[in-house]
């Protein structure tokens, strides 16, 4: 009965989210989330070439970003919406694997359908959504031998964060058979796109590196704030989001990566204690929801689409029945709300600097940095033990691990 319920909430919702997108039901300021799906188009045209849009400052995605933005291309039909039906698919295929987790909590199931509610259906026509799928089958599957390894390297080929799943490896030897499986098969996606291709395929990262600090980041705060009062710099579109120009912001912007470094050094250290003492799948998804949220944290960009990853991640750990980042996970369903409510919703106002979006921003921020302390924090015991679920002769075997 509980399992009918979330998936009648899952597909109620979902439809509700798609008639937004096909303009069948009203959503104020829907307009504001469909530049995208356009950039995204104009993309797959160049690739459809055999070429990367590399001119384009705004790409900055691995190589196999190419089939996914391709996709609705050779699907046809209007290029939005057959984008918007690739997510939903994907959105599916995360319901399934949070729904079939052996063992598992439906906790997972509904953060992930509430989540992507409190978001908004921005979701549905954002690139992001694809990733968050191949880090999820790759946390529900972390259990199995190779396969998260292969998993983890196609989503670090589709965006570069799911690199940080690695952090959820046990510390013996098949943590390193896992780690191996995933430095082969990023080898061989980069080989086959640099020969299809004719060129290397990592020229992204000319772009990745050059971004300034946006304004929804969580280091933007204290400048966004300072708007309020007069502050001098000033708001640019550049590199595909919008970004503070300004005193002081350079030196803020420099800083990040090392910032980004220290925290990550930090879950990979109690990452590794911890998983010398007695190791679980729980442990893992909690280590990699951890290491993102830091990643996350202190990044220069903070994009609203941001938040599925952190939703995506939080639901598996939840379906996890000794997971320990259930107060961590909330504070981000929090921030996911008001992350709508700023974008698409009220851009325009935090844009003019007016104080109701400026403050939400700020509020925001504190929750995902809260979020971020805790669950970083909630690593330094080691991993939780719970018993397995009772089950009767009645109860069917579930049919993934």
């Amino acid at each position: 009965m509980r399992l009918a319920a979330v998936w009648g909430c899952w597909l109620a919702t979902r439809i509700v989210g798609l008639l937004i997108i096909l303009d069948r039901f009203p959503y104020p300021t829907r307009d504001e989330i469909l530049g995208d799906p356009a950039i995204y188009e104009g993309w797959s045209a160049i690739l459809a070439g055999g070429e990367f849009p590399e001119g384009d400052v705004r790409w900055q995605y691995p190589p196999l970003a190419a089939p996914v933005m391709l996709l609705p291309r050779w699907l046809g039909g209007t290029y939005t919406t057959t984008f918007a039906l690739v997510a939903l698919a994907a959105d599916l295929l995360i319901m399934v694997m949070l729904t079939r987790m052996r063992g598992g909590s439906r906790a997972g199931a509904w953060t992930w359908t509430l989540g992507l509610v409190l978001l908004g259906p921005m979701s549905y026509v954002r690139y992001d959504l694809m990733v968050t799928l191949a880090a999820v089958v790759a946390l529900a599957l972390l259990a199995r031998r190779r396969v998260f390894g292969v998993l983890a390297a196609v989503g670090t080929m589709l965006k570069a964060w799911p690199l940080l799943l690695l952090l959820a490896l046990p510390r013996n030897r098949r943590g390193l058979e896992e780690v191996g499986a995933f430095a082969v098969t990023c080898g061989t996606i980069l080989a086959v796109f640099a020969v299809g291709m004719g060129r290397a395929p990592w020229g992204f990262l000319d772009a990745q590196t050059s971004r300034g600090l946006e304004c929804e980041a969580v280091a933007a705060t204290p400048f966004m704030i300072d708007r309020l009062s007069g502050w001098t710099g000033a708001i640019v579109y550049q590199y595909g989001s919008m970004e503070l120009v300004g005193p002081g912001v350079a030196r803020v912007a420099d800083l990040l990566p090392l910032l980004t470094v220290l925290a990550l050094g930090l879950v990979a250290v109690w990452a590794w204690r911890g998983a010398g003492r007695g190791w679980n799948a729980a442990w893992g998804c909690d280590v990699a929801f951890a290491a993102v949220l830091a990643a996350v944290a202190t990044s220069r960009v903070l994009s609203p689409q941001y938040m599925l990853w952190l939703l995506g991640l939080g639901a598996v750990c939840l379906a996890h029945r000794a997971s320990r980042q259930r107060p961590a996970v909330l504070m981000v369903l929090v921030a996911a709300a008001l992350s709508q409510f700023l974008y698409p919703l009220n851009w325009q106002g935090l844009m003019a600097a007016d104080t109701l979006e400026t403050w939400v921003l700020a509020v925001r921020n504190v929750l995902v940095v809260a979020a971020t302390v805790l669950a970083v924090a909630r690593l330094r015991t080691g991993p939780a033990t719970a018993p397995e679920p009772r089950r009767t002769s009645r109860d069917p075997e579930p049919a993934m691990g």
